[in-house]
């Protein structure tokens, strides 16, 4: 079952890890990141990143959408990790579930605007990220577990 799906362009890292372990208590997770499955030395500090007895799988956004469907999945909980909102997008309408899509570290950039103090996107992830909330997906803004979730609705002017 998969219990969150995040977007953070850090992937896995301690913070990530280890803090929403103890709110999710997963029992694997999914990195769907095509740049990541590509990188072993990016792999290798998400191995390490990982809390012990954890499962890790890093795949291409397709390969991750086959596991996260595969029904030997479904007795496990399962914590999912994109990069970007196209790739969140991509997952929540290929997979059988229904879980909440949670935007965390979004690096600021140029051509980004400030949704959070941690959040920055682009006005065309801003519009995906719309279009998820009208279809009837749950999207918070939320950087770690104790924090008080944000809607999209309340962040984003016009977001249903």
């Amino acid at each position: 079952m998969i219990q969150l799906i995040r977007i953070d362009d850090r992937l896995l890292h301690g913070q990530v890890a280890y803090s929403w372990k103890g709110s999710l208590g997963y029992e694997a997770i999914v990195i769907a990141s095509d740049n990541a499955a590509n990188d072993e030395i990016r792999k290798s500090a998400m191995k390490m990143a990982k809390p012990d007895g954890v499962h890790l799988a890093i795949r291409k956004v397709k390969d991750a959408v086959d596991l996260l469907n595969n029904p030997r999945l479904k007795s496990l909980k399962v914590f999912v990790v994109t990069d970007t909102v196209d790739n969140a997008d991509y997952i929540l309408r290929h997979i059988n579930e229904k879980p909440v899509l949670n935007i965390g570290g979004l690096a600021k950039r140029e051509d980004k605007i400030e949704i959070t103090q941690y959040a920055y996107i682009t006005s065309e992830e801003k519009e995906v990220l719309k279009k998820l909330n009208s279809d009837g997906f749950k999207v918070e803004f939320r950087l770690v577990p104790s924090d008080t979730p944000k809607k999209l609705n309340d962040l984003i002017k016009g977001g249903e």
